[in-house]
């Protein structure tokens, strides 16, 4: 039966391929005179202008025929953006000449072999990671190899509607602040703005939600979600137990979070499907978490008034995530160097001027963040002061997520939310989340490692050194900088003092 249900849907997928090629070579005007490469990508209509700022793109540079046309016509696929649908596109050999895709997806596929290696070409012409922020490699490179360049990079950041305090009588956040500052303001925040009697539907919250960014809230109490060589999960701490119960406490016991109860008085009892910029525009949340992009809808609402942008709280560790919308060169493509001008692209000032102008993230490249453009935009003064938040928080406190070559990061995180969700839905203790999510993590590390014997030699290199690091870090000793891999631990024993520059120890 299990057999027969795994022929179902092999055939079920190769079916979407082939209607998939079918709907993309029926497209009126399929048939070029020049090649033509695909972007898969999401269905934004932004897209279209970045299309045609690409044609423009090729020409003022150059790239053009003997007419002066572009040599390459470059068109787009929304209709296979999903992974699933990548994957099987990819290894059939009929997968787009680009694709966007998250970091945990851009590791699944290099371990495929679907994408390429694009290090030497990025170099050469210009899109490598000296192009970007240096808080975004992790996400672009693996073993020091690029795969990537960003469409776009974002820093989830807490929107602040001033107005909403300040109905209540009290001031903003600060731009930087505490677990038991935001705990403080969101009891007074509760008291001031919820008057006994208040209807569910209509009860105010300080905050929509923060459950999407736990990793930024682990992270500040010093913890990771792999050990310093990525061969072992380090969720087992008292650290991660006080993250999860801490969140619990503001949700269930507080109540200075809404509930998935009270989520849903919203929805029944105000149509709003559970939008919480919605709700951010009408006060029922004082503020939301996300990136510079929220301003595509914010920019949306008439007579919001003043923004402000805070860090979100942390306990000892001010850090944030950064992550990107970022395109990798398809390994089966039958132009790759014209899809890699499209790489070049998205680092020029054409491609990040339109970032710049419709609010989607931060631009790929940083230097256009310096300018009037981004920084005051013209239509937008209510938006002056915003902007640089984000910028300062890429540039400054802002690390990636973090990924091992012996898990792949989609099933860590599932494994993660899993036992969070247990534990927040009273199944299991705290104590309990953590142990199973370590324990699972690390059994999942183990069976990779026995499935495949080509990663065991460097897997039991890091196993010993990651022994060196514990003795080290047991006897209070600085840790060399070259033995940590993890990216998170690197910087922050660098900020701590924790850390020994290569110059150190060759000195």
């Amino acid at each position: 039966m299990g057999f027969i249900l795994k022929y179902l849907f092999v055939c079920v997928l190769l079916l979407l391929v082939v209607a998939s090629l079918g709907l993309r070579l029926s497209f009126p005007g399929a048939q070029s005179d020049r090649p033509v490469i695909y972007w898969v990508t999401d269905r934004n209509p932004a897209r279209e202008l970045q299309v045609a700022t690409f044609h423009e793109w090729l020409a003022e540079n150059g790239h053009v025929d003997e007419r002066g046309e572009p040599i390459v016509e470059l068109r787009l696929d929304v209709a296979n953006r999903d992974t699933t649908k990548q994957t099987i596109q990819s290894v059939s050999g009929v997968g787009g000449d680009l694709m966007d895709m998250p970091g945990q997806v851009m590791w699944l596929f290099r371990a495929m072999g679907v994408i390429e290696d694009i290090t030497d070409d990025a170099r050469a012409m210009g899109f490598g990671p000296e192009q970007t922020y240096e808080a975004i490699q992790p996400e672009i490179t693996v073993e020091g190899r690029q795969y990537r360049y960003p469409a776009n990079v974002t820093v989830p950041m807490l929107w602040v509607n001033p107005d909403t305090f300040r109905r209540y009588g009290l001031e903003p956040p600060p731009p930087r602040w505490t677990w038991d500052e935001f705990e403080a303001l969101g009891i007074a925040f509760k008291e001031a703005a919820n008057p006994p009697g208040t209807p569910a539907s209509d009860r105010r919250f300080i905050l929509s939600a923060v459950d999407s960014s736990l990793t930024q809230m682990y992270r500040s109490t010093g913890l990771s979600i792999l050990n310093e060589t990525l061969t072992a999960s380090d969720l087992d701490d008292p650290r991660y137990v006080e993250t999860l119960t801490r969140l619990h406490h503001w949700i269930y016991g507080l109540n200075i979070l809404p509930t998935p109860d009270d989520v849903q008085a919203f929805d029944a009892a105000q149509g709003y499907g559970g939008v919480s910029l919605q709700l951010f525009n009408r006060g029922q949340y004082a503020m939301v978490s996300g990136g510079r992009w929220l301003l595509i809808q914010l920019r949306r609402f008439e007579g919001l008034g003043e923004l402000s942008v805070v860090e979100l709280p942390h306990r000892d560790f001010p850090n944030s995530l950064i992550a990107t919308r970022a395109v990798a060169l398809y390994k089966g493509s039958k132009h790759p160097e014209l899809a890699k001008l499209f790489l070049a692209y998205l680092a020029s000032d054409a491609y990040n001027e339109l970032i710049v102008a419709d609010a989607d993230a931060l631009p790929p490249n940083p230097k256009l963040t310096a300018t009037d453009a981004f920084l005051r935009p013209a239509d937008y003064p209510s938006e002056w002061g915003v902007h640089e938040a984000f910028v300062d928080a890429a540039q400054t406190i802002a690390i990636g997520r973090t990924y091992s070559p012996y898990i792949l990061p989609t099933v860590m995180e599932r494994i993660r939310k899993d036992y969070a969700d247990q534990y927040n839905n009273n199944m299991i203790g705290a104590e309990a989340a953590a142990r199973r999510t370590a324990e699972v993590t690390d059994r999942r590390i183990a069976d990779n490692i026995r499935r495949k014997p080509e990663l065991r030699d460097a897997y039991a290199a890091d196993v010993a050194l990651q022994k060196k690091i514990d003795e080290l870090k047991e006897k209070g000793e600085p840790i060399p900088e070259a033995w940590v891999k993890n990216p998170f631990y690197r910087e922050y024993y660098r900020q701590t003092g924790k850390l020994i520059s290569e110059e150190s120890t060759h000195g």
